[in-house]
């Protein structure tokens, strides 16, 4: 007993004495018609005293790249192409976690704005007797309700942080794996390592961030779904030009097919992660 206590005293105390990235992968289906097609994306959760901060490392080092050849074309040819094969990763936002209040905001870019919303719902768990193990982690059950499905997570106490991948934190240890009742949305844990400065600026593009309550956030979704163009005819008709590789550049041609395009991604991804905002 004295042994345990002892390893949870120093596991506290060497969680908390230095920064941490834990590692997941994401699994999920995009879209509920076609289930055989399942996308992964490695997931970055990285924890300091003051919080942490969740976000795709493929979309981070994906963006990292796009930037510094872009910058490269402006320096040496003074334009710059966006290439279709560019930008990489499916999880293109970013959720921070305020410690000690555990206050969540979601980040998120729609076009050029980039939106900050405030989680306002509390998670409510049912902690369950039931253990195991996952990896080289000893783990215990518990689940819930959020964003209109129903969640089981696997925690560890070993590891006293009360956090988890995207929302999900308030257990008495770190959420080492939690999926959805239909398997579409599987997070597990697969490291953990030191990290240097926090927070990571992942936002490679920077951009000025909006604070919006959900319902503005949903509408201004809505907004795009319905128009996702809108932004890049606004550029259009202010003067800026449309580069096309491989295609002429006809403005309004190519935003039809724009459109087109981005409305079949959308209707594909119809099985998000969070079905109602209750």
């Amino acid at each position: 007993m004295k042994i345990y206590t002892f390893l949870l005293l120093f596991s506290a105390i060497f969680f908390s004495a230095q920064n941490q990235r834990f590692v997941y992968e994401y699994r999920f289906v995009p879209d509920s018609i076609n289930t055989g097609d399942v996308k992964t994306e490695m997931m970055n959760l990285d924890v300091s005293k003051t919080g942490s901060k969740y976000y795709s490392d493929t979309v981070y080092k994906s963006d990292s790249i796009m930037k510094a050849d872009l910058e490269n074309q402006l320096k040496t040819t003074g334009i710059m192409n966006v290439k279709s094969d560019m930008r990489k990763g499916n999880v293109r936002y970013s959720v921070t976690k305020n410690y000690p209040s555990y206050d969540v905001y979601f980040h998120n870019k729609i076009l050029m704005d980039g939106y900050k919303v405030k989680e306002n719902r509390k998670i409510t768990w049912n902690i369950l007797p039931e253990k195991s193990k996952i990896g080289e982690w000893n783990v215990q059950k518990a689940e819930t309700n959020f964003g209109g499905r129903k969640w089981t997570a696997w925690f560890s106490s070993d590891i006293p942080i009360q956090d988890g991948p995207y929302k999900f934190h308030g257990l008495p240890g770190l959420i080492v794996k939690i999926e959805d009742q239909t398997l579409s949305h599987i997070f597990e844990l697969k490291a953990i390592s030191k990290t240097g400065d926090f927070p990571v600026e992942t936002d490679v593009f920077k951009t000025n961030e909006i604070e919006v309550t959900p319902k503005q956030y949903e509408k201004a979704v809505k907004d795009y779904e319905n128009d996702p163009t809108k932004g890049m005819k606004q550029m259009a008709i202010g003067g800026a030009n449309v580069i096309i590789t491989g295609k002429s550049a006809d403005n309004e041609k190519f935003m039809r097919e724009r459109e087109k395009q981005i409305k079949e991604n959308i209707r594909k991804n119809n099985n998000k992660i969070e079905l109602s905002s209750n």
